[in-house]
């Protein structure tokens, strides 16, 4: 029984380190540079990679309007806020290097920096939302049709990276039984969130696009139309794009796509801004039936960004006590908390606020994610371990494991009344986090911003 304690509580520390790491992790950084020998263009793009991520993870987090009072560093800044890196696709030649990188940066260096800057952002990821992407005004409206260059141009759109994972659904058998065409103009709420669920969504976004003219002439007219479904609240937004020079239907449809990402991101993270410096205190209780209940809600409880600390303050058979320290107001905080199938509501009884867990939607079924493009899933269900590259640590002065943004205290001791809790202590085999492989190393980079070639590792070549 103590050794299952120990172990359950170890992944759930981790599962919640995963949680906040995905977030300030960078996939699919291409460089390619060209320099006068191979060894001195792999440094550059190195170098060059660090900027670029740090950007994406900015624009991720920030508000378009704040994207330019962010500070601009070198690589040799930037380094020591990166947890590790990899390299994946690497190709060379004498005086060319390519790859695409992935970084991880630590969370609360990010965030220091950011504070010091004075600039508010988000890091609470939304559910994803499922994209029915409709092309045509009613009665000659398509959907999943193989022709329908509406949808066409969400899939070809590059993996999402903003807090808000858009999932466009893959048209098999399954959704065109779940949804059709005039459904989704009806706003059929129960047939779309029979869709939605197939992709782990509870939001989808109807977006119907009406194309006006003829755009091999020119000057072609684009309305779209998106509605949000899901939840209490229907919210539909219209915009008008025109054709520009130079650009056909194909690159039309793809700039108004990305215009509704955009938007829904930063409606997201404006609802979503944290200030950092400034943090409430809020008292809740957790009702639970026992300790696998219990310990569900702080493995989930370790997701919400938000919450910078949690503490045990009482526990009994039939509920705990907790002091949260988060940043943000309490009805943002109640948002974070649903992100991760939580609910945080005031007391029935008694007055005080209550968290539980969030009861799963009658006849949810979650298509399998092996079933689904890796174009196509949410950011945060992309584990690292997905990725065939080797994770290079960024500089020896790097921590091995990465803190956790919520730390717990436990009560000196618990009522002698409930024998499912944790002993004061525990064999030392088990109070010790599981081990991790020791990744390859990667030198830092050296003091003009540039990242040292590794000694070994041959990459193929290219002309």
């Amino acid at each position: 029984m103590l050794c299952a304690v120990a172990l359950c509580g170890t992944l759930a520390a981790a599962e919640g380190r995963a949680a906040e790491a995905d977030i300030f992790t960078v996939r699919g950084v291409d460089v390619d540079v060209t320099a006068e020998t191979a060894a001195a263009a792999r440094e550059q793009a190195l170098a060059e990679g660090h900027v670029l991520a740090l950007r994406r993870l900015f624009a991720r987090l920030l508000l378009q309007e704040d994207l330019a009072r962010a500070p601009d560093l070198p690589a040799s800044q930037i380094a020591p806020m990166v947890q590790d890196f990899g390299v994946d696709d690497e190709r060379t030649s004498d005086v060319r290097y390519l790859a695409t990188l992935t970084f991880r940066f630590k969370p609360d260096a990010v965030r220091e920096l950011l504070r010091q800057s004075g600039l508010a952002h988000a890091e609470t990821q939304s559910k994803p939302v499922a994209v029915v992407p409709v092309y045509g005004a009613a009665g000659e409206a398509k959907l999943w049709e193989d022709d329908n260059p509406w949808r066409q141009a969400w899939t070809q759109r590059p993996s999402d990276d903003g807090l808000v994972p858009l999932v466009v659904p893959l048209g098999d058998l399954g959704d065109i039984a779940a949804l059709d065409v005039g459904q989704a103009l009806a706003g059929d709420r129960q047939a779309i969130a029979a869709l939605a669920r197939r992709y782990g969504a509870e939001d989808a976004l109807v977006a119907q696009a009406v194309l006006e003219g003829d755009p091999l002439a020119g000057g072609a007219k684009l309305q779209v139309g998106t509605t949000r479904i899901g939840g209490e609240s229907q919210q539909t937004v219209i915009d008008n794009y025109t054709q520009q020079p130079d650009e056909d239907l194909a690159a039309l449809l793809a700039r108004a796509a990305d215009a509704v990402d955009q938007q829904i991101q930063e409606a997201w993270k404006r609802e979503n801004l944290l200030r950092l410096g400034s943090h409430q205190v809020l008292e809740v209780t957790v009702p639970h039936d026992g300790l696998r209940e219990w310990l569900e809600v702080k493995r989930r409880l370790r997701g919400v960004a938000a919450v910078q600390r949690s503490e045990v303050t009482a526990v009994s058979r039939g509920h705990s006590e907790l002091r949260l320290t988060f940043a943000g107001s309490e009805n943002q905080l109640a948002r974070a908390m649903a992100q991760s199938d939580l609910v945080l509501a005031p007391a029935a009884v008694g007055g005080g606020w209550q968290l539980r867990l969030a009861e799963a939607p009658a006849g949810a079924a979650q298509q399998p994610m092996s079933q689904q493009p890796m174009s196509q899933q949410p950011m945060s269900q992309q584990p690292m371990s997905q990725q065939p590259m080797s994770q290079q640590p960024m500089s020896q002065a790097m921590p091995q494991a990465m803190p956790e943004s919520a730390p717990e205290t436990m009560p000196q001791s618990l009522p002698e009344s409930m024998p499912e809790t944790m002993p004061e202590s525990m064999p030392q085999s088990m109070a010790e986090p599981m081990p991790e492989t020791a990744p390859e190393a990667m030198p830092a980079p050296t003091s003009d911003g540039a990242a040292a070639p590794a000694p070994s590792s041959e990459a193929p070549t290219v002309e």
